[in-house]
């Protein structure tokens, strides 16, 4: 298990918080677990009605991202809201337009929120990712972001790294190495 802590772009005006993930992996699936920890009545995290659906632009507000690239620069984005909304997108080479990965399903997801902790966890099966993704032989790189969405709509940009003058989670010089 790799445990992460995410660093705003702009600590001046980024809530008080602190964002931390882990993940894991075992033969079948990737494990994603997001904690916002204090500072929870100060973040917009949407409606309490869930809506499972796949939503594009779901960084124009509250949400979690993990992004997987592979050695050959192919690379699959995922957005989840606290509302459970999601998307998955797949990148054949930096550059490529949006484009939704259609072959992804809803993945099992998790919230839990109490007072002063905020619990994103989800499940991705590696068979629903492009073919040849997870190749033995390849070497894989992590991208883990969020976007938090304050109550009068203001928002920060959290990352492992900010290697860019502007917050582009896009950005392979603020991936790490994983295996």
């Amino acid at each position: 298990m790799a445990k992460f802590s995410l660093i705003p772009f702009d600590k001046t005006n980024s809530p008080k918080t602190e964002v931390k993930v882990e993940l894991n992996q075992n033969h079948d699936s990737v494990f994603l677990s997001f904690r916002i920890k204090d500072g929870l009545s100060f973040i917009d995290l949407g409606s309490s009605t869930p809506n499972k659906e796949r939503v594009i632009k779901l960084w124009e507000k509250t949400c979690f991202e993990f992004f997987l690239k592979n050695s050959a620069d192919e690379y699959v984005e995922f957005n989840f809201s606290p509302c459970f909304e999601w998307n998955c997108f797949y990148f054949k080479k930096t550059g490529d337009p949006l484009s939704e990965w259609e072959k992804m399903n809803r993945p099992e997801t998790q919230i839990l929120l109490s007072i002063d902790h905020f619990f994103l966890m989800v499940e991705l099966k590696k068979e629903l990712f492009p073919p040849g993704f997870f190749n033995q032989n390849t070497e894989l790189s992590v991208g883990i972001t969020s976007v938090l969405k304050n109550k009068s709509g203001q928002l920060s940009y959290w990352a492992l790294a900010h290697s860019d003058t502007r917050p582009n989670f896009h950005d392979f010089r603020s991936f790490i190495k994983y295996t």
